[in-house]
């Protein structure tokens, strides 16, 4: 066996054939990315930046203007946001008064009632925008959950992710925001 394995990793086509099925991995996930983010707005983030969490106004621009943001769609439904809203809520807590901010979408995840419960359920500690209808997430382009945007000061979308991201992922994204 020790031979098998020093022969094979000393072999440079096995080497190079391992290197084409990354390089094809990487193509084809990538090419789904893009695919699933074909319909999300780039630029500015969308007009109407006013909403209301809990009873009392909201305004994103007043958020953005502070230092980079992101701003996470998810739905209670969805196993990959499952995944993710726990890393989310860790960075929600963690750049509380730096200037970076997170906001959360929760799209067809019920009434107030039931995303509130949701998120206590949870021990989730991110603000969260109630999008029954899936008003906000149309102006946003938003055809899959989880989708991340990072906002920079200006209101640009300077990123955008689909799909499942690791915490320091997208603690890199947002740091970046700040800069781009």
């Amino acid at each position: 066996m020790k031979g098998f394995l020093a022969k094979r990793f000393t072999n440079p086509k096995w080497w190079f054939s391992q290197l084409k099925a990354l390089l094809l991995i990487t193509v084809v996930v990538t090419a789904i990315g893009l695919y699933q983010q074909r319909n999300m707005v780039s630029g500015s983030a969308p007009e109407q930046i006013t909403y209301t969490v809990s009873g009392e106004r909201y305004d994103l621009s007043e958020q953005y203007k502070q230092g980079p943001m992101l701003v996470y769609f998810w739905g209670s439904w969805c196993g990959i946001c499952s995944l993710t809203s726990p890393a989310v809520s860790d960075i929600a807590e963690s750049v509380a008064g730096t200037g970076s901010s997170v906001l959360t979408v929760a799209l067809s995840s019920g009434d107030d009632r039931d995303v509130q419960a949701y998120l206590d359920k949870h021990n989730y500690g991110f603000t969260t925008l109630n999008d029954p209808s899936g008003e906000i997430s149309r102006r946003w382009g938003v055809a899959i959950t989880p989708s991340i945007f990072y906002l920079n000061p200006k209101g640009e979308i300077v990123l955008v992710s689909s799909g499942l991201s690791s915490e320091w992922g997208m603690r890199i994204k947002l740091w970046l925001a700040g800069f781009l």
